[in-house]
């Protein structure tokens, strides 16, 4: 994909003017959250795990929807056909979390092939963010046809602020198939009031307002960390759709109800003080599990955008400073593709467009290695750093997370249900990473000063914290096309390891000062 201009973006700038919607927001109880993290570490994680709560009872609103959207699963299943879940970043990345823990609860079974899911950047983008690749709603549509969707399949398009191009395009694509006599109508599933989107973006308009789409909108009010939808928004959709789908409305309810029970602090504080201080050390951290491989991918790869870490490295890359702070192992795997299938359930599917030129393939997918094989050599390459190991894996009805140092235990009956364990394992990690990239100072309050510019939404959403923090810092404003000057010069020399955000704002202050 090719970099978004600055030409372009003022072209197109009222598509990414977003900071209007609910899951854009500062969330209250988060204002001084940075504060919060290095005072009262205890204090910080329990205001995190009440956000959630509220975020699981707000699913549990719409109950009745969510027993139709069941209704047009089970539906699906019976006329012998597949249901689809689309999304981009984090809605992708739990629509591929849906699909794997469905396929290894059905493996065996004429269930286990029904579930399919696409996201923006293909299989690719589970590990690494494609660029620009979510503006695109003929992304979408050629994704979704790729794979085979047809007519009687069901797509359930996942998009937490409900105005995804690349979401709105397979809506797009599913719907064209309308005149057929086994049309399913698709599902639109967001987190903004639908009244707010379809005022204001019409490409949300198109899609809600049309006769032919079923809505589920999960209002869940702003993030923890402003902006970040993996937080709450992707928990309340995962959620939902995961009790759509496997017929059970009462899951709502039982997460809701153990985890508002869990002492999380006293099970995840020594877990955020341990990687902490290895950071600190200037050492790396190699999390493995046998048990959640997809949970752990999903929560290590989105801390790069969201705070401006180091991605993960392809297994042939020996530059040092391409190595991400974090990676993943999958110690019972010796291949790469024995770690992909640990991972997806099957095995990975590349994007093979000839105008990528395999940038998004199979094989590019397989450079990424997860296996045991890979996790020795990674730590000879990291040498004179070492490589600190933390294990997460689940014993019966306990979690477990242990190190040569330490060993930190929680027992909950929800591990004895697939989607409630995977749920569960997302939340503790979404609030053990907050932690971590708390106290090592990559946010301000709840604002991501360290958020990566990466596409249109996330250029509009760098400006808005300009401006934010210039005001609270007493700053003269330039205006908005000075700062989109400046945005966009940084996107030029930006490294994987540099604030954006407070790069620019030092610039501002200088100017201020001189």
């Amino acid at each position: 994909m090719v970099h978004m201009q600055l030409e372009e973006f003022l072209q197109r700038q009222n598509e990414f003017s977003l900071g209007h919607l609910s899951t854009e927001g500062f969330h209250p109880e988060t204002r001084n959250l940075s504060q919060q993290v290095q005072e009262d570490l205890s204090a910080a994680i329990g205001i995190i795990q009440k956000i959630d709560i509220a975020a699981i009872e707000k699913t549990e609103t719409q109950g009745n929807r969510i027993t139709e959207l069941s209704a047009a699963i089970q539906k699906t299943f019976k006329n012998g056909h597949s249901v689809y879940l689309s999304g981009c970043g984090a809605t992708g990345r739990l629509a591929l979390t849906l699909e794997s823990t469905w396929r290894k609860a059905f493996q065996g079974t004429d269930r286990e092939n029904s579930v399919q899911a696409l996201m923006a950047g293909g299989d690719f983008a589970l590990v690494k963010s494609v660029e620009n690749f979510e503006d695109f709603p003929e992304y979408g549509r050629r994704h979704l046809d790729d794979l085979g969707f047809r007519a009687g399949d069901l797509l359930i398009a996942i998009t937490e602020g409900g105005e995804t191009p690349y979401v709105i395009g397979t809506a797009h694509e599913a719907l064209s198939y309308s005149n057929d006599k086994n049309f399913q109508k698709p599902w639109f599933v967001y987190c903004n009031p639908s009244d707010v989107l379809c005022k204001t973006v019409e490409r949300s308009r198109e899609i809600i307002e049309n006769k032919n789409v079923e809505t589920l909108c999960i209002d869940t009010g702003p993030m923890a960390l402003s902006g970040s939808t993996r937080l709450q928004a992707a928990t309340a959709q995962m959620l939902a759709v995961g009790a759509a789908l496997w017929n059970d409305l009462s899951l709502i309810t039982r997460l809701r109800d153990e985890y508002a029970r869990f002492k999380l602090s006293l099970f995840l504080q020594p877990v955020v003080e341990w990687e902490t201080a290895v950071y600190r050390e200037n050492n790396f951290v190699m999390y493995q599990t046998d048990t959640f491989p997809i949970a752990v991918l999903t929560d290590t790869t989105e801390r790069s955008p969201t705070f401006s870490l180091t991605p993960f490295e392809k297994k042939n890359d020996f530059h040092p400073s391409h190595y991400s702070l974090c990676y993943l192992g999958i110690p019972s795997t010796s291949l790469s593709q024995e770690s992909w299938e640990a991972i997806l359930n099957r095995l990975p599917i590349g994007l093979e467009w000839k105008e990528l030129k395999g940038r998004l393939g199979y094989r590019s997918i397989l450079d990424f290695d997860f296996s045991q094989q890979f996790l020795n050599a990674r730590a000879r390459k990291l040498f004179p750093c070492e490589q600190k190991t933390i294990s997460l894996n689940q014993f019966e009805k306990k979690l477990e997370f242990s190190t040569d140092q330490f060993t930190s235990v929680m027992e909950s009956s929800l591990l004895d249900h697939p989607l409630l364990a995977q749920l569960l394992v997302k939340m503790i990690l979404n609030t053990h990473s907050l932690m971590v990239m708390g106290l090592l100072g990559r946010y301000e309050g709840n604002v991501m000063t360290w958020v990566r510019a990466s596409n249109g939404k996330l250029i509009d959403r760098t400006l808005r914290y300009l401006n934010f923090l210039i005001d609270k810092r007493g700053l003269v404003n330039p205006g908005r096309t000075s700062l989109l000057e400046l945005i966009f010069e940084e996107m030029k020399n930006i490294g994987p390891n540099d604030a954006m955000v407070l790069k620019i704002l030092e610039k501002i202050t200088s100017r201020s000062t001189s």
